[in-house]
C-alpha cells in the first residue's frame, strides 16, 4: 500500500510540474483529495527516500529518481486508458478511475505488450503524452487554450483537462475530442464565452464558458491558420 501511495503522489507531482504550477502542499492535497497534513507527511517521506526535494512552505520538486518513477506510472496509466477506450470501447470519462485501479498491478512485460498491441500510441485518450519505456516524452507543438483564440481562428484540439468533474462526458457529447478541428466564431468580452464550430460535431455551433474554454488545449494556429472573416 505504501508503494502505491508513493507512486500516486509522484505522478501527481509530475503532472503539476508539467502544468507549470507550484507543487505546494495545498495544490497536491487538492489534487489527491486528502488533507494538507497527510500531504506534508508524505512530502517528508518522499524527501527522506530521495524522490523529491522538499522545502517547508514552498513545496517539492521531483528528483531524477522521483521523475523516473512518475513517468513509469504515467506510462502504465495512459496505456491502460488507451486499452480501455480503443479495445474495450469504454467511455473516455470513465477510464481514468479504472486505470488508477489497474496500473499498479501490471508488470513491465504486460505494459510492453499493451503498447505493442495498441500500435505504440503517442497520447492517452485525453491527449496527454505517453512516455516510452525509457521515460522519454515526445516533444509536441506549442499549445494554447481555446480561450486564447480570436474570432476566425482555427485550431485542432490537443488535449482536455481530465481533472474537471463532468467535463469529459460533456465534451464527448459536443464532439469536442483530441484531433477535432475547432473554429472560433465569436467571443464575448463581457462573460468570456466562446462561440465555436466543431468539425464533424453533432451540432453546427456551440457556446462554451470560460472554464471550459481554458480546459481545452489546442495546437497553436500556424501561418496557414490565419484569422479570417466570420
Amino acid at each position: 500500500m505504501a508503494r502505491l501511495a508513493t507512486e500516486d503522489y509522484l505522478a501527481d507531482i509530475y503532472r503539476l510540474e508539467v502544468e507549470g504550477l507550484d507543487v505546494t502542499t495545498g495544490a497536491v492535497a487538492e489534487r489527491r483529495a486528502v488533507t494538507p497534513a497527510s500531504t506534508t507527511a508524505m512530502f517528508k517521506r518522499l524527501a527522506r527516500d530521495g524522490l523529491v526535494t522538499y522545502r517547508e512552505y514552498e513545496g517539492v520538486v521531483l528528483t531524477e529518481e522521483g521523475q523516473r518513477i512518475a513517468l513509469a506510472v504515467l506510462r502504465r496509466h495512459r496505456l491502460v486508458e488507451r486499452f480501455l477506450t480503443d479495445l474495450l470501447h469504454l467511455p473516455w470519462d470513465q477510464v481514468d478511475e479504472i486505470a488508477d485501479q489497474m496500473e499498479h498491478a501490471l508488470p513491465d512485460v504486460v505494459v510492453d505488450a499493451l503498447e505493442a498491441l495498441l500500435g505504440s500510441p503517442f497520447t492517452c485518450p485525453h491527449g496527454y503524452p505517453i512516455p516510452d519505456r525509457e521515460g522519454n516524452v515526445t516533444d509536441q507543438e506549442p499549445l494554447t487554450t481555446l480561450a486564447d483564440l480570436r474570432p476566425g481562428e482555427r485550431a485542432v484540439v490537443a488535449r482536455v483537462d481530465e481533472h474537471v468533474p463532468g467535463l469529459l462526458a460533456h465534451l464527448a457529447g459536443l464532439g469536442i475530442v483530441p484531433g477535432v478541428q475547432l473554429r472560433v466564431l465569436a467571443t464575448n468580452p463581457i462573460d468570456e464565452t466562446v462561440a465555436l464550430r466543431a468539425e464533424g460535431g453533432p451540432e453546427p455551433t456551440h457556446v462554451v464558458g470560460p472554464r471550459i474554454a481554458h480546459a481545452i488545449a489546442v495546437h497553436a494556429p500556424g501561418p496557414e491558420e490565419q484569422t479570417e472573416k466570420v
